[in-house]
């Protein structure tokens, strides 16, 4: 990953560290499953640089400006990316990497 790293770099961009959840709290999956050339890639949030949640939280449109939920959806792709730098090195096709929102 270190070409993506550098081309995040060159952007002005940095991968954030791993979501900080509570301490105690095992999550039961996952982030990423490598089979073969393939990821699958759990759902993630929109995480800071040092993997705590961002904010603001809310609804696009209602909650939140469409501006800030561009950013906040670049955090979670740079999330999804940051939890791929710990695979293999080998190149990895991604099949899905969307989220919907529940509301």
């Amino acid at each position: 990953m270190a070409i993506i790293e550098q081309r995040l770099a060159a952007m002005g961009l940095e991968l954030p560290e791993p979501l900080k959840v509570r301490e105690g709290l095992r999550m039961p999956f996952a982030w990423v499953r490598v089979r073969g050339n393939r990821a699958d890639i759990s759902g993630h949030v929109a995480c800071s640089r040092d993997g705590t949640l961002a904010k603001p939280l809310g609804k696009v449109g209602t909650e939140v400006s469409p501006e800030q939920g561009y950013a906040s959806a670049r955090l979670g792709a740079l999330a999804h990316l940051a939890s791929l730098s710990g695979q293999s090195e080998t190149s990895i096709g991604l099949r899905r990497g969307c989220a919907s929102s529940p509301w």
